[in-house]
């Protein structure tokens, strides 16, 4: 189940989700109609499904012929899966920052990092370790750079 909060800012609506996005998933009711600048957080999706993908690109699809543009922040893994799949997941819309995996060489723990797209591209894609809150050990990015940056690289 998707949960969604709302808050107006300034000439936009900042739209933050988390949950799941699947069959039930109704983005007219729970966004309503978007116009103007549309911020969305996807920090907490943890999934989604082909049914929730179809939702969500005929909603902003909408939503951009109506004038609204589109922000994506804080997209979670699952959303950078969908980016990379789906040709036109962002239906035009801008990717701020996305959410990367990396896995603890101690204890094989699993972690995320929050990066701006446009530091992942400064940096060639190479993405530096991080260190583990819990254990203090080095944590390495835990994908193939091609594939899980592949909707950036695909832009040069």
């Amino acid at each position: 189940m998707l949960n969604v909060v709302k808050e107006q800012s300034g000439a936009g609506l900042v739209v933050r989700m988390s949950g799941s996005i699947e069959e039930s998933v109704d983005f007219d009711q729970l966004i309503g109609a978007a116009q103007g600048n549309l911020i969305i957080h996807t920090k907490g999706v943890n999934r989604i499904n082909s049914v929730g993908v179809k939702a969500w690109i005929r909603y902003f699809q909408t939503a951009v012929s109506k004038g609204a543009k589109l922000k994506f922040v804080e997209c979670s893994t699952a959303i950078v899966e969908q980016i990379n799949l789906i040709s036109n997941f962002t239906c035009g819309g801008e990717v701020e920052s996305i959410y990367v995996p990396f896995t603890c060489e101690d204890d094989n723990s699993e972690l995320v990092g929050l990066f701006k797209v446009s530091d992942i591209v400064k940096m060639g894609f190479q993405i530096p370790p991080m260190k583990n809150p819990k254990t203090g050990g080095k944590a390495v990015f835990d994908d193939i750079p091609e594939e899980y940056f592949g909707f950036l690289m695909s832009k040069k």
